[in-house]
This record gives C-alpha cells, structure tokens and sequence, in this order.
C-alpha cells in the first residue's frame, strides 16, 4: 500500500481519540480564541454534506477528514492552548505535527491551498453554528458533539483496494475543489 494512504488511513483509526483531545481544547477557557475556533471548525468539518472529498465515496471519503483536523491543529498550535489535560495535550501536539506527512503528500501549493481553505473554516456556518458561536456557547458545543458522536457511529471502515487509485483519486478531489 502506498506510504502516504497507508498514513491517512492510520489515522481513521485513531479518530476518536482526536477527537476528545479537539474536543478538550474547545472546551478550555485558558486556550486563545482562535485556537478553539480552528478546533471548533475542524469539528464543524466532520459534520458538514458538503466536504472536499465526499463521505459516500469508498474508501477515501474520510481522509480528507482526518487531514483538516491534522492541518486545523496544526494552525492552532500557533496559539496558546491553555491547560489541558495531558493526553490531549499529546494528542493535539502529534496531530499537529502529523501535518508534516500532508505536506509531503501534496507538495507546497496544494498544501498551502488546504491550510488556507482550513483557516477559513473559522468563519464558516454548518448546521446554523459558526466555530465563535460554538466557543461562546454551551449549548451549540453540546449540539455539535451530538452530532459529531453520530457521524462517528456511521463511520464505517476505511478500505482501500488500489491505494495508487486511491492516492490519484484523493489528490484530484483536493485539487479540483481546491482550485
């Protein structure tokens, strides 16, 4: 399998665990703003019909999933990120740093075409919830969880066939909707 999708899909399996350590940092009144916005965002991302790389598509439709919450945390890092506990704190620190592996999978322009398209997500609506609005309030956080919770359940397995068509697929989706 190739190296780079072999990677991406890896990180499915430890989605969960990003998860609750992304969540941790929204919930930290200590974290700066924009990090718990991109944190927020990336979330917001999961949940959205309308993403890079379609969910229903076989195989690869959740790796571009994994790869804004890497590249959203990445950008968060940037900032303070307050008290958290520790393993979320790891957690967030290798997701960041996992957007290293982005990077040499698609190059600089595309990459900093993703990592610009992810900054901008801080000022995207989904299901009537900006990422400002989820930080300020309790209530948009619990609604987002809920709905993060139930794209989990319906997250099937991650398999691949041809991870050469798989790598040519998923490159072409970014590249087209990235533009």
């Amino acid at each position: 399998m190739s190296k780079h999708i072999e990677t991406f899909k890896s990180w499915v399996d430890t989605y969960r665990e990003d998860v609750t350590a992304v969540r941790a940092l929204i919930e930290s009144d200590k974290a700066h703003a924009d990090a718990r916005k991109l944190a927020a965002a990336s979330l917001s991302y999961l949940v959205t019909r309308m993403d890079l790389v379609p969910d229903w598509n076989e195989g690869i439709g959740a790796l571009d999933d994994v790869m804004v919450i890497r590249v959203c945390m990445g950008l968060a890092s940037a900032n303070p990120l307050g008290d958290l506990p520790g393993d979320a704190e790891i957690t967030l620190a290798k997701l960041g740093n996992d957007a290293e592996r982005i990077y040499d999978f698609l190059g600089g322009e595309l990459y900093d075409k993703l990592k610009a398209y992810c900054a901008k997500l801080t000022e995207t609506s989904v299901r009537g919830r900006t990422p400002a609005n989820i930080v300020a309030d309790a209530a948009a956080r619990t609604s987002l969880y809920a709905d993060v919770d139930e794209e989990m359940k319906r997250q099937g397995p991650v398999v691949i066939k041809d991870p050469a068509d798989a790598e040519l697929k998923l490159k072409a989706y970014l590249k087209h909707k990235l533009g």
